[in-house]
């Protein structure tokens, strides 16, 4: 059975109609978000649909452990998509200004650490791929510095910016969590972890994901002309990415 799966990479059914209606309540907070921008305003009735596509993703993975078998690399993404949920509470609780304090936005961020950290455990199968017949792989071990070398150059040209707004030791902290999440992503495709279908899912999902930190990025660092923008256009890329590493 196992084989058979991680051949086919097929998504069950069940997982497929849940995933629907996420995609639904994201449609639905997307256009919310993009009329109010167009009238010069941010909506406050998406707090609840981002809330809700937010608890579904975690549900769906819980979900997808509960009927796959409950294997233990899928509790892990259970476990890493629950707090993924109570850091986007904290996030939405702070960016709606509803309880807009820094330690609530670092909550979220802190959240976010060891649920990138579980989710990539689970993405790379505990990491088997980085040992071939006894020995450590190289070619994958550079294949992983091929994503983590950009990031420290990354880091060097943010660094100043990051420090002045108070978000250097937390920048450095998740940004080597959300490098981890991308590599793994990208390293389930190129080895055909979890099937070839599923693979690429979470390959795609994992690259949302981190394209929505760059945004957020945008939006944290207070840039002109760009900031509200980022605000509404984090959510539009990380609900996807998250659904996608969910059902995959």
């Amino acid at each position: 059975m196992e084989a058979r799966e991680n051949e086919s990479g097929e998504i069950d059914p069940r997982l497929r109609r849940l995933a629907a209606i996420v995609t639904l309540v994201w449609a639905s907070f997307v256009i919310l978000d993009i009329v109010a921008y167009l009238h010069g305003r941010r909506s406050s009735a998406t707090i609840y649909l981002k809330g809700f596509a937010s608890f579904s993703c975690a549900f769906i993975a819980f979900y997808a452990w509960f009927i796959q078998g409950k294997r233990p690399r899928d509790l892990l993404r259970w476990a890493g998509f629950f707090l993924a949920f109570l850091g986007d509470i904290a996030v939405l609780l702070n960016t709606y200004r509803i309880y807009s304090e820094p330690v609530v936005f670092a909550i979220g961020g802190y959240l976010f650490i060891p649920a990138l950290l579980l989710i990539s455990v689970r993405n790379a199968d505990f990491f088997k791929f980085l040992r071939k017949d006894g020995k450590v792989d190289g070619k994958a071990l550079a294949f992983a510095l091929c994503f983590y070398l950009p990031f420290i150059a990354l880091l060097i040209v943010l660094g100043k910016s990051l420090s002045e707004v108070g978000l250097l030791g937390l920048g450095i902290a998740y940004g080597l969590c959300l490098v981890t999440v991308l590599w793994t992503g990208w390293a389930a495709a190129r080895n055909n972890i979890h099937g070839r279908r599923r693979s690429r899912l979470i390959a795609i999902g994992a690259t949302l994901v981190f394209v929505m930190e760059l945004v957020g990025l945008i939006y944290n660092l207070h840039i002109k002309g760009l900031e509200d923008i980022a605000f509404f256009a984090t959510w539009i890329l990380y609900v996807p990415g998250m659904l996608l590493m969910a059902i995959a």
